[in-house]
């Protein structure tokens, strides 16, 4: 069977005291979940929320990271970075980055090898844009942002990436993705 998650990616949203109030009515509402539950808060949050969350089950995960360790990256962080505050799970290729930041699967990869170069988990994203899905390319779409970002990898990379379907046509357009649109492109992608 497969594990159930629920991430939460809080994108640029929640100042300290927010996120520490979030975490506290998460950690009394959700006392046990038999799904994997996975929070992503600001950079500026995270050590404080693994802190907040030390000993609950709920998770802390980095909403991106760069590709190289170090160097002339003003305002980017690393995987050590992130490790080193105990963050050991990121998000990787999520829509916003890849439609406002130009995040191309060439620099995806990039990143995906970095993070599993430090022993991360990522949970990757992808999907298709609105007119993609309307024109029948949805497939053809998916298909090339998980080959030319993933398949580059050795086998026992995959247990180390979370596969995260995101119908970007879904997202604040009004659309709704129905489960059977889901569970067709599910079915595409195994």
């Amino acid at each position: 069977m497969r594990k159930k998650i629920v991430a939460g990616n809080w994108k640029m949203n929640k100042n300290r005291e927010e996120t520490t109030r979030l975490i506290s009515e998460l950690k009394t509402a959700i006392q046990k979940s038999e799904a994997e539950v996975i929070i992503a808060p600001t950079f500026v949050n995270l050590a404080e929320s693994l802190g907040e969350l030390k000993g609950s089950f709920i998770q802390v995960s980095a909403q991106n990271m760069h590709f190289a360790e170090s160097g002339a990256y003003t305002g980017e962080i690393s995987a050590d970075m992130l490790k080193s505050i105990g963050v050991s799970t990121v998000i990787l290729g999520h829509s916003e980055r890849r439609a406002y930041f130009g995040e191309d699967d060439a620099l995806l990869a990039k990143k995906v090898d970095a993070a599993l170069k430090a022993g991360m988990r990522i949970i990757f994203c992808f999907g298709e844009e609105l007119d993609q899905r309307k024109s029948g390319d949805h497939f053809k779409v998916v298909e090339s942002q998980l080959k030319n970002a993933l398949f580059h990898l050795k086998g026992d990379a995959w247990k180390n990436i979370v596969l995260a379907y995101e119908p970007v046509w879904a997202i604040g357009t009004g659309e709704t993705a129905s489960p059977e649109q889901a569970q067709e492109m599910h079915a595409f992608i195994r």
